[in-house]
């Protein structure tokens, strides 16, 4: 297939070009993913460990709260005992609140033992949670320096994107979209080339597959679009010698 192309070549090639700085510049982009991933791990990892240690603080402080409740309606109990107590008329009615007031205080003085060890591990937890929230900011800081510049390097190449890309469509709008459209086709995917310029010895510049020498004259007098028989790829007149 050939058509008489005049500059459409030389747009083709160009949009090639600026299609392979776009997917590159994508790839530096998407690679600053697992480099900032890197870089915040460890701090990440001090952050769960600061997250599980809260999560545990709060569970004991519920218990904590749970038993001084459970304590205090005891301690309740035992008063209105000893009050029921000082009223008693005979030894057996008396023997029966002793009993029931004797099982109260041993409950209560359980539930204080209870208390006190878990005050006590709140204590040493709520030491280890400020140790880690130190460590955690300490990591913060020696990474935020190189964070920042990635990111920074990041927001720099999206901008670069941005300007390919408008840049791109301003070059895609002056090309006839019958070629724009054969183009696109061999170029989705973008890992391969849509366009080769023929080499001097009349080869496809992709796969060097020899042009037919009627066709290689007709793409060097006039120019056309012509398609590689071997390899399907659009074939140019050659690219003009350096300094030529």
């Amino acid at each position: 297939m050939t058509v008489d192309s005049g500059p459409v070549s030389s747009s083709l090639l160009e949009l090639q070009t600026m299609d392979g700085r776009i997917r590159e510049t994508r790839d530096r982009i998407d690679a600053y993913g697992p480099l900032l991933e890197e870089i915040e791990a460890p701090a990440l990892e001090l952050a769960g460990e600061a997250e599980t240690t809260e999560g545990r603080l709060r569970d004991l402080r519920l218990e904590e709260r749970r038993l001084q409740l459970a304590a205090e309606e005891k301690a309740v109990r035992a008063q209105r005992l000893e009050e029921r107590l000082k009223l008693v008329r005979t030894v057996r009615e008396e023997a029966a609140v002793q009993a029931e007031l004797g099982l109260v205080r041993r409950a209560l003085d359980q539930e204080e033992q209870e208390v006190v060890n878990l005050l006590d591990q709140i204590s040493r937890l709520e030491e280890r949670l400020a140790e880690q929230r130190a460590a955690m900011e300490r990591a913060r800081a020696a990474v935020d320096p190189r964070r920042d510049e990635l990111v920074a390097e990041r927001e720099l190449a999206l901008s670069e994107v941005a300007s390919l890309e408008e840049s791109r469509e301003g070059v895609a709008a002056a090309i006839d979209p019958r070629y724009l459209r054969v183009y696109d086709h061999l170029a989705r995917g973008g890992r391969r080339p849509a366009v080769a310029p023929m080499t001097d010895d009349g080869a496809c510049g992709s796969c060097y597959s020899v042009i037919p020498l009627q066709l290689q004259n007709d793409i060097r007098a006039r120019a056309p679009l012509a398609r590689c028989e071997a390899c399907g790829l659009i074939v140019t007149s050659p690219a003009p010698a350096a300094g030529g």
